[in-house]
């Protein structure tokens, strides 16, 4: 008996029996073309989530016509030549006995004319100044909005053409049908706004259209945001008010999200939001309804999924970024293998990758959308291979080759794998990404690779080995940068400030306001210190990308004893103090016990260096912060590519 009985219960949505009760979020993942069709990586994506366990796939937001968009490579339902590709995804999924759905959405003001060729177009001229470029869209007409209308329900023709088992609307996230829901982007005076009755006239428009264009069988769910964060926009109360219309106009279902691009913090949450954190949002409109209720909200832990459900919060769960992560997340989790479970770390790099038109990776699982590219092959040749560190490269390299056949021993110096990753441990909030190396360190252990911990790793041990290939994944240190008086103030190693708390503390200056300055600060603010963080630009925490920099940074904003410095030089230490320049301005900051230099990080290349003199010895490679310092992701994509290679 599966551990989660009530998640792997049954459910039914509609005419639709659903497996259990496990939702795919619809995800855009920059895998289709740029005319919105599918891609046969685009099925490999689904086929891998349908094998998994899910019950129902939402693909994504599919536009319904291209002025409506808002990624470059996002799916579409805008035209007849796409129902093959669909009709094709479907039924691969189908052989997996997963359902399939089509979101329909219309962007509206949250694309701009990069994406689309042409001016956006809104209820109201109410630029979108977040993540869009702040565009103005243009006031849409009354026959502009019916003919919207129609391309919704033309694009639902098209969706029940390709064989798709659920639709849903999308009214969420600020696109085209939650703007002319929200006061806060409809500023309409006419039949379309205004009031209540005329804000919510174009959503039962779009329903009524979509279910005389499908008939009144095919389940019909509606994506809503149940607090749009943002003064003046919509709120739970608001929307227990609108879910009643919704179910009586045909809606089958609701599927309950949060947050606008203007709040985007509420659409994918970063790890410093706790699991489930949109359930009482679902709580309260679940009340107002009759129809089923599934809640998304940073759920992935089967246990939290189980007591929502079992607590009567919501009757299914949407799960985004935990499929995405892994997509037999279901069947581990109902078969009670959590351990072996690559959970989603909210590091929100699949966000970041999102909105540079990249194919939307994942930091925790290198195998995400690649799952044909990088599905593990035999090796042509099995060798003997030696990972020297146990960081996120050294890992992901040891587990890729192990399961390719090679005989794989990885050893790492300290008492435990993990390397920088652990760090975390320490910066409030970011706990959560040092889990990862509890799935790492198992998951090389059932490939069958040998991880030797306390093991320092030098020249000779290396040669006496006798490796075929030494993977050297050593990481980087804190260097010391070039400022007058270093040598003579309280400096520290920043790795070694995380690594042991020192209390007493009541002055600390941190030097450069990068992801390492930033979580240096955030732990030293917690420790009670007043804390000084020093940055020559005008950027914290600069190799984030723009989401999970948000939180991020918005956490050590709000501590009252941190001061930012930014476009600031420290020109000189000395036993208790410094000299900072800004503006053409220089101010002495007194009364240091502390100063944590963040930059510049080396790459540990001595080993490295002394294996490739040796003519004789055997083949080497870098990987991770030894071979360029950066982030967890590129470690773990480096240690990836490489293991794929071998």
């Amino acid at each position: 008996m599966s551990p989660f009985p009530r998640l792997f219960a049954p459910g039914r949505i509609g005419a639709r029996t659903l497996r259990n009760r496990i939702l795919m979020a619809p995800m855009e993942k920059n895998l289709a073309t740029a005319d919105g069709a599918v891609t046969q990586r685009y099925l490999d994506y689904c086929e891998a989530r349908a094998a998994g366990g899910a019950a129902l796939l939402l693909l994504e937001s599919m536009y319904v016509d291209p002025l409506g968009r808002n990624h470059v490579y996002q799916l579409g339902l805008h035209d007849d030549a796409l129902i093959p590709g669909y009709r094709r995804l479907v039924e691969v999924c189908h052989r997996h006995g997963a359902l399939v759905g089509a979101e329909l959405q219309f962007a509206g003001r949250e694309t701009s004319s990069r994406v689309t060729g042409r001016q956006p177009v809104a209820p109201s001229p109410v630029a979108c100044t977040v993540l869009t470029g702040g565009e103005t869209p243009r006031e849409l007409t009354g026959p502009e909005i019916h003919a919207i209308v129609a391309r919704f329900a033309e694009a639902a023709r098209r969706a029940l053409a390709a064989g798709f088992d659920v639709l849903e609307l999308h009214g969420a996230h600020g696109y085209l049908i939650g703007q002319f829901l929200s006061p806060y982007t409809n500023r309409r005076d006419d039949e379309w706004g205004g009031d209540f009755d005329r804000r919510l006239r174009f959503p039962l428009e779009v329903i009524a259209g979509v279910r005389a264009a499908v008939g009144p069988t095919v389940p019909l769910l509606y994506r809503l945001s149940a607090d749009e964060h943002v003064e003046g926009g919509l709120r739970v109360d608001d929307l227990c008010r609108i879910a009643p219309h919704l179910e009586r106009a045909g809606v089958d279902a609701l599927d309950v999200s949060a947050g606008i691009y203007e709040s985007a913090v509420w659409i994918v949450q970063p790890m410093e939001m706790e699991q489930g954190c949109l359930t009482p949002l679902a709580r309260q409109i679940r009340r107002h309804v009759g129809i089923p209720v599934s809640v998304a909200g940073r759920i992935t832990d089967a246990a939290v999924a189980e007591r929502i459900l079992a607590e009567g919060d919501a009757d299914f769960v949407t799960l985004g970024r935990a499929l995405h992560a892994d997509p037999e997340w279901p069947r581990k989790s109902r078969e009670g293998r959590l351990d072996e479970v690559c959970a989603c770390v909210a590091c929100l790099r699949c966000s970041d990758l999102l909105g540079q038109n990249q194919p939307v990776l994942c930091l925790a699982n290198t195998h995400t959308s690649r799952e044909r590219e990088w599905a593990i092959r035999p090796a042509a040749r099995r060798q003997r291979v030696l990972v020297v560190g146990a960081g996120p490269a050294g890992l992901e390299c040891a587990r890729v080759a192990a399961l390719r056949g090679h005989a794989v021993t990885v050893l790492e110096r300290a008492p435990e794998p993990g390397g920088q990753l652990l760090l975390s441990r320490a910066v409030p909030g970011r706990a959560e990404l040092a889990g990862l190396v509890t799935y790492l360190a198992g998951a090389v252990a059932r490939a069958g690779a040998e991880l030797l911990l306390g093991v320092e790793a030098d020249l000779e041990l290396i040669l006496r080995e006798r490796p075929d290939v030494v993977v050297l994944a050593t990481g980087a240190r804190p260097g010391i940068p070039d400022i007058p008086g270093i040598l003579q103030s309280p400096a520290v190693d920043a790795f070694e400030v995380l690594r042991r708390p020192v209390s007493g503390l009541r002055k600390a200056l941190v030097l450069g306001g990068g992801m390492l300055g930033v979580g240096v600060a955030l732990a030293l603010a917690e420790r009670g210190a007043e804390v000084h963080l020093v940055e020559a630009g005008d950027e914290r925490a600069g190799e984030l990308g723009l989401r999970p920099r948000w939180q991020y940074v918005a956490n050590l904003r709000a501590r009252p004893n941190v001061t930012l410095h930014t476009l600031t030089t420290v020109e000189a230490l000395t036993a208790d103090g410094a000299v900072l320049r800004s503006g053409g301005r220089e101010t002495t900051l007194g009364g240091l016990d502390l100063v944590v230099p963040t930059r510049p990080l080396l790459p540990a290349a001595a080993l490295g260096e002394q294996l490739k003199a040796r003519a004789d010895g055997p083949s080497v490679f870098e990987v991770g912060d030894c071979a360029l310092p950066r982030t967890a992701f590129e470690a773990m994509q480096e240690g990836a590519a490489l293991g794929h290679r071998l």
